[in-house]
């Protein structure tokens, strides 16, 4: 059958997108502050490269997604080709209704990039949790130290207001 030809060829690409973006998610977390070289001082690493860095990680990034935006585009074409099967509104349920052989393996690969893409999406979540409260590290030590109580992280809460210690917690 063409059709699981071109599904397979698909998940291939797919599969390489996926597994690109997720090694530059891991990259993103270990080299966003880049070593400072020996006997420099601290303004060293306000000369700017720190932002070069973080702003080369942030174009592989987007080119990472750009390329996982056309293989979007590329299912759609595929759930609706005329030699699609009828049944199902995802490859993974058309791959179900097919009557070949590869179409269960096909089919386990799909569940496989299900998987690693859940899995780069709590990746991309976690970073952006642990950026936002790091971004306002300084106040919250200070909030800690005078003793004010912690503030909502978001929205309103109906416990009671506490001291400290627990925004890394109730955002996991």
């Amino acid at each position: 059958m063409v059709w699981l030809n071109r599904v397979e060829a698909y998940l291939d690409e797919l599969e390489v997108a996926a597994d690109g973006l997720a090694r530059h998610m891991k990259q993103m977390k270990v080299d966003q502050v880049p070593s400072s070289p020996r006997g420099s001082d601290v303004q060293g690493a306000i000369d700017g490269s720190l932002a070069v860095v973080v702003n080369a990680a942030t174009e592989k990034l987007a080119g990472c997604l750009s390329e996982l935006e056309g293989k979007v585009a590329q299912r759609e074409l595929l759930l609706r080709a005329p030699d699609a099967p009828p049944a199902g509104l995802t490859i993974a349920e058309k791959l179900d209704a097919v009557r070949d052989p590869r179409s269960r393996g096909l089919h386990q690969r799909c569940e496989l990039i299900s998987e690693m893409m859940a899995d780069i999406n709590n990746h991309a979540m976690s970073l952006f949790v642990c950026q936002f409260h790091l971004a306002n590290l300084t106040d919250d030590v200070v909030r800690l130290m005078a003793g004010v109580a912690e503030p909502t992280t978001y929205g309103k809460s109906a416990k009671p207001d506490s001291l400290g210690g627990n925004l890394f917690n109730e955002s996991a």
